[in-house]
């Protein structure tokens, strides 16, 4: 499903209507999922700023959303279907950046679906060597909702190598 933003022209950010809402309906469940796996994975590896704004709550509290939530998407067509880029507010965040959102990818194929195609991760704050250092996967209100490309599979931790 390699894509770029070239292949695929969004609309505007604008508020879901009920077409996008029942969408996110069906990959809600594994949008919870898939967030308390990056999650846990970037907490193992060492790398917990990735979900620092959601550090104190439990897994259940960081996923408590729903339909309602989906406050902003954006819509285009690929190659393998319809695409949805959404952003989802996390009710239980709201810190001194104020309320926190993820920004998801979903993907209409046809007969099989709504499927989850990837949360956005930011990774910023690159070193002189390219080295990134600074994580992000909950987003601030006035961080717009754009093209990104990657399953969210692929947002697991980097492994460590352990010096021994």
């Amino acid at each position: 499903m390699g894509t770029s933003e070239e292949q695929i022209v969004l609309d505007d950010a604008h508020l879901p209507g009920e077409d996008a809402k029942n969408a996110f309906d069906e990959v809600a469940e594994t949008i919870k999922e898939s967030i308390k796996k990056s999650r846990r994975s970037w907490k193992i590896h060492h790398e917990s700023s990735m979900w620092a704004r959601a550090a104190g709550l439990s897994d259940d509290e960081l996923t408590s959303f729903s339909r309602d939530d989906l406050v902003q998407v954006r819509n285009g067509q690929a190659s393998y279907g319809h695409v949805i880029f959404g952003k989802l507010r996390l009710p239980a965040v709201n810190d001194k950046l104020g309320e926190g959102y993820i920004h998801v990818r979903i993907h209409h194929e046809g007969v099989s679906g709504w499927k989850l195609h990837a949360i956005h991760h930011l990774t910023a704050s690159f070193d002189e060597d390219g080295h990134p250092h600074s994580w992000r996967a909950i987003h601030p209100n006035d961080y717009p909702l754009e093209f990104f490309e990657y399953h969210s599979e692929l947002h697991e931790a980097p492994q460590r190598s352990s010096h021994r």
